[in-house]
């Protein structure tokens, strides 16, 4: 007998406030192709997390606008994937170490960065991330 399973193993929050709206058609690209990895649904978040999906090469997500890295930070401790990614720019509210902490019992944890995003508070918070490089001319 044949059990169905969730594919990929890490649960991805992408960034959907309106300073992601330059670099999104190259993050959506990216995640396409990586999609064998990612757990579905993955999630968008600004002020509230929602399911999203990527249809015909465009994101497709009701979200609220602005940005709150807090939400995907609960969602996260809600769901206790064993891998999270959180894409963002960055430009987020200061994050306690304390939270991050308590997350890494449970969850591995890392965050990609945008090419001209800021990855102060995220490191600050303790969050391990990656951010990409610039764009070959």
């Amino acid at each position: 007998m044949r059990r169905a399973r969730r594919a990929g193993r890490a649960q991805v929050y992408l960034d959907v406030s309106g300073s992601m709206n330059a670099e999104m058609p190259l993050i959506v690209g990216l995640l396409g192709q990586l999609s064998s990895w990612i757990r579905r649904p993955f999630w968008a978040f600004s002020t509230e997390v929602v399911p999203a999906v990527i249809e015909g090469g465009a994101l497709k997500a009701g979200t609220s606008g602005g940005t709150s890295l807090e939400c995907a930070l609960e969602h996260i401790a809600k769901t206790r994937p064993s891998c999270a990614v959180i894409v963002t720019d960055g430009f987020v509210e200061a994050i306690p170490k304390k939270r991050i902490a308590a997350l890494a019992s449970t969850t591995r944890l890392h965050a990609i960065v945008t090419r001209d995003g800021n990855p102060s508070l995220l490191k600050a918070a303790g969050i391990p991330y990656s951010q990409l490089g610039s764009l070959p001319t």
